[in-house]
């Protein structure tokens, strides 16, 4: 009798994480958007995947660029859309979803926010949580193309300022100390300025805990980072950071990445794990992971 419980535990628990195993094979065949790049694994709760009666199969990072796709292969049969669930991630047929139109949590690819839910319960529970309005796949679509050209201009206007907001990367193109190039790593780059003025330029939280600890004859004046979503500088002591998870590190096996807001630090340890923490954690932790990388 015992046996025979231990065993169904291990088959429950097998399938389980078959289910999910099985659930995350469209992040493996398209693991970037094909039209904006984004990772789809970090945007896997808004993520979708369409099959063609044609083929291929194109998995997408939002609904966002899910209405353009299909815009751009409108002479195709559409064998099925899919969509991930907010809650668990997994895909869902769109057309089943329960949809919620804005709110006040930041939407992917737009200024409204859609998002997708398996559970209608699930559906209400974010709107009372996050505000919003139900609907369904048609609707959510419709919205999609209503918020397009505002849509675009706002993404336009992010990756404008992002150039204009990296005067950084042109005065110091390359990391101090291991020669990459800086613009390359916008997304963990980092910028410290000593009271004397001098300032020096990394490609990562490890090279600058090298330079700290080279110059202890210096206080540091300002200790700027790059936005892991937007790449912007943002002030490593007031960033919300996530040490570890499954995403590899820059110059270290231990991921350290930085997001100026605490949602971004969330959505990204809900998909690669990790750990909320401080600077003063981050730092203590690069020099501890150096051995590792210098072995």
């Amino acid at each position: 009798m015992k046996k025979s419980a231990l065993f169904l535990v291990i088959l429950v628990g097998w399938l389980i994480q078959t289910g999910e195993a099985i659930g995350q094979t469209d992040i493996k065949k398209h693991p970037s958007c094909p039209l904006c790049g984004m990772d789809r694994k970090q945007y896997s709760h808004s993520r979708m995947f369409m099959e063609y009666a044609e083929g291929p199969s194109r998995g997408t990072c939002s609904i966002h660029c899910t209405a353009s796709e299909m815009t751009v292969n409108r002479d195709k049969t559409l064998k099925s859309v899919q969509v991930a669930d907010y809650k668990t991630r997994k895909l869902l047929p769109a057309e089943k979803a329960f949809w919620v139109i804005g709110g006040n949590k930041p939407g992917v690819m737009t200024k409204r926010a859609k998002w997708a839910f398996r559970d209608k319960k699930e559906a209400l529970v974010f709107i009372k949580e996050n505000k919003g309005t139900l609907a369904d796949f048609r609707q959510a679509m419709e919205a999609t193309f209503v918020d397009m050209y505002e849509d675009i201009k706002m993404i336009r206007e992010r990756r404008r300022k992002r150039q204009t907001e990296m005067p950084d990367v042109k005065a110091y193109p390359e990391c101090k100390y291991c020669g990459m190039i800086r613009k390359e790593f916008a997304h963990s780059r980092a910028l410290i300025e000593y009271q004397d003025l001098t300032i020096v330029g990394t490609c990562s939280v490890h090279c600058l805990a090298v330079d700290m600890a080279l110059n202890t004859n210096h206080s540091p004046k300002a200790v700027m980072v790059g936005d892991y979503r937007s790449k912007k500088l943002i002030d490593a002591e007031k960033a919300f950071w996530v040490l570890g998870g499954s995403k590899a590190g820059v110059m270290s096996i231990r991921g350290k990445w930085a997001f100026e807001e605490q949602v971004g630090a969330e959505d990204f340890i809900n998909t690669y794990g990790g750990k909320p923490a401080v600077f003063d954690e981050i730092i203590k932790a690069a020099f501890e992971d150096m051995y590792e990388i210098l072995r």
